[in-house]
Formats: structure tokens, sequence, C-alpha cells
């Protein structure tokens, strides 16, 4: 009698353990991403070269919907913000709260991965202390990737600077500043950086800007999503990029994004637009 309930008891506990271990795997999928969702026909790493003249959809893009608990950001990212008006969207920074952060901000990504090659956006910053528009490459551990990044970064504060930024295994050795012959909060500009294995160089309207390699620090190395966004951070942020005093729905415009593969010859968006400034033939 004893013997049988012992084994009752035995099969109850490796139940209620084979339950426990399906909850744990199934908790373990909800919360990993998985790079699969992303629709296989737009394929990580392929060259792509979008027009917002032409569409802006969900199939190319994803726009962030969601508010990180966090000391970085000061905003959430809102849907709303963002704007599809030919030739181009507007990503918009304002003060409506988005709890539990103060402000709302803006950000959409390419769908897909990408790696070595040639990043262009044609662009127009945002303006206003606290204000940061952005083109960059990213991953991070989210995707089970270290953190790796290249940046091409606005301050509102003084848009007549460019900071260029690289992050390779969540490490960086500082902003890189380089100074404008023109406001980039007056005028739309075409502002590119190419990534390869030992070097990363920025341009701007397609003269090289700056460029750094192996030798000056360490180059990323893993493919990550294309991300524009609008934001305002922290006050430990506040020597960086200024107080928060910008002008109500400030905005940044983007009206080309451009990705061409190392080795690659596909059409990019300087391939469009003269100077960044307008469509070649308007």
């Amino acid at each position: 009698m004893h013997g049988h309930k012992r084994l009752a008891r035995s099969k109850h506990l490796v139940l209620i353990a084979f339950a426990l271990v399906c909850a744990a795997i199934l908790i373990t999928a909800v919360k990993s991403p998985a790079r699969a969702v992303l629709p296989p026909d737009k394929g990580d790493g392929k060259s792509f070269n979008l027009s917002f003249s032409n569409s802006f959809n969900d199939q190319d893009w994803y726009i962030s919907d969601f508010t990180l608990r966090s000391t970085f950001f000061r905003v959430g990212w809102v849907p709303e913000n963002v704007r599809h008006h030919p030739p181009s969207i507007s990503l918009e920074l304002n003060r409506k709260p988005a709890e539990p952060q103060p402000f709302s901000g803006a950000e959409v990504q390419k769908r897909g991965f990408y790696g070595y090659g040639r990043y262009e956006v044609v662009m127009q910053a945002a303006r206003g202390s606290g204000a940061v528009s952005s083109f960059f490459t990213h991953t991070d551990a989210t995707f089970g990737d270290p953190h790796d990044e290249i940046d091409i970064e606005f301050l509102g504060k003084n848009t007549r600077r460019l900071q260029a930024n690289i992050f390779t295994k969540g490490k960086t050795r500082g902003g890189i500043y380089i100074d404008l012959p023109f406001d980039a909060a007056e005028e739309v500009h075409l502002y590119a950086f190419d990534w390869q294995p030992d070097s990363v160089t920025w341009y701007i309207d397609g003269e090289l800007a700056h460029s750094v390699t192996s030798r000056d620090r360490p180059i990323p190395k893993t493919p990550g999503r294309v991300i524009m966004n609008v934001w305002t951070g922290s006050p430990q942020q506040f020597s960086w990029h200024g107080e928060p005093t910008f002008p109500d729905h400030t905005k940044a415009t983007y009206y080309c994004v451009s990705f061409r593969a190392a080795g690659d010859t596909s059409s990019q968006c300087s391939d469009t637009y003269e100077n960044g400034s307008r469509p070649i033939g308007h």
C-alpha cells in the first residue's frame, strides 16, 4: 500500500517537474526575439534602396511602439509621432508623456540585419536643445549579439555639427565631432558611412568627412538593424545633448535610406539625390 502511494507521489512530482520545464521553455520562447519572424522575402543582409516618395510600409519598416523603464531614454516610442508625407517621413519629439517617461519620441527600424557595406540617408535634423536625431546600425543582447553600433547623430543644440560614433562589444572611445558648412536642421543633405572589416568611413554629400581603422579603435563585426529615431535623455546627459528645452513637436525628416552590401553594385540614395537636397532632374 505504502509502495503504491510512493509511486503515485513520484509520478505526481515528475508531472509537476515536466510542467515546470514546459513553462520555462514557453517563457523563454516568448521572451526571446527570433530573427525568423522577419519577413523571409526581405532576407537579412540584402542591399536595398528605399525612397519615401514611393512608399512607407510595414513590409520594409517596423514602427517602434513601446516604452522602456529606462534612465537613459526619457521617451516612449509612439507610432503617432511617425508620419508619412511623400516625399518624406517625419519623426517627432514632443512633450506629451508616454508613461513612465515624460516625453514622446519616434523610431523606425528597417526589417532585417545588415553587415558590411555602404549606408546612406537623405535627411534633415531636428532642432532644439535636448533633441537627438539619428541614423545608425545597432544590435545587442536582445538578439543574442554583442552591442555593436555605428552612428550618425545630430544634437539639436548645435546642428552645424555631426556626431559619429562606434560601439564594439558595448564599448566606445567617444564621439567623433565633424563640423558642417551648413545647418543640418535647415537643409536636407546626404550622409553616409562605409563599414568594412577593418574600417568605417563617414561621408557628407559624397565627400569624405572622417575615417577610422582598426588601428584607431575596434571595428564592429556583427550585422545589425538600420534605425532612425528622435529622442531626449536623462539629466546625466544634459552636458552632452543639452537640457530638454527643444520646441514642442520638433522633428527630423527623412527622404531616402539605402544599403549597398560590400561587393554589390546596386543603386543607392546618392544615385537619385543631388547633394541630398532634391531628386536629380527636379
